[in-house]
């Protein structure tokens, strides 16, 4: 069966509501029109242009959302977060702009405890190398610049409060 074709008008009132119940970026409306059979570029562009005009849409403000989310829901580091907007092909400069609301202190302290509890799960029989070698990864996979991932690892008090 084949899909029916929405208007330009309908897809404009489903995009709406879209962005009423959370906060969406560009590309993934662009995304949306693409797979409800929105072939004709300049038609997307027009109802894109609508949105944003109306305020319906607002890449800063979706990655601002973004940022929020990530970093205190997910416990994503700044990397992965960074990756992330890009795919959504955000701006840099909207990007950099957005990072500035992580508190470097409260970063460090999210990092510490995804270790220590990632610590946690690694067996007793694992050596102190290859534990430190696998928080390394880990830390890394969730986002968190290397450096810091050191620094914390360095930290007696993280091992000591975390090996059973």
């Amino acid at each position: 069966m084949k899909k029916k074709t929405l208007s330009p008008a309908e897809v404009t009132v489903r995009l709406e509501d879209l962005c009423v119940r959370s906060e969406q970026c560009v590309f993934d409306l662009r995304q949306k029109m693409v797979r409800w059979g929105v072939a004709d570029q300049g038609e997307a562009d027009r109802i894109l242009d609508s949105l944003i005009d109306r305020k319906f849409v607002d890449d800063s403000r979706f990655a601002h959302a973004y940022v929020r989310d990530k970093y205190r829901f997910d416990r994503w580091g700044r990397m992965k977060i960074i990756r992330g907007l890009i795919a959504k092909r955000v701006n840099r400069a909207v990007i950099d702009d957005a990072l500035g609301e992580i508190d470097s202190r409260e970063y460090a302290l999210n990092c510490y405890r995804l270790l220590c509890a990632r610590l946690r799960q690694i067996p007793a029989s694992v050596d102190r190398e290859g534990a430190r070698q696998r928080l390394i990864r880990f830390g890394a996979g969730r986002g968190y610049e290397l450096a810091l991932i050191v620094r914390l690892l360095e930290k007696e008090n993280l091992w000591e409060n975390s090996r059973h």
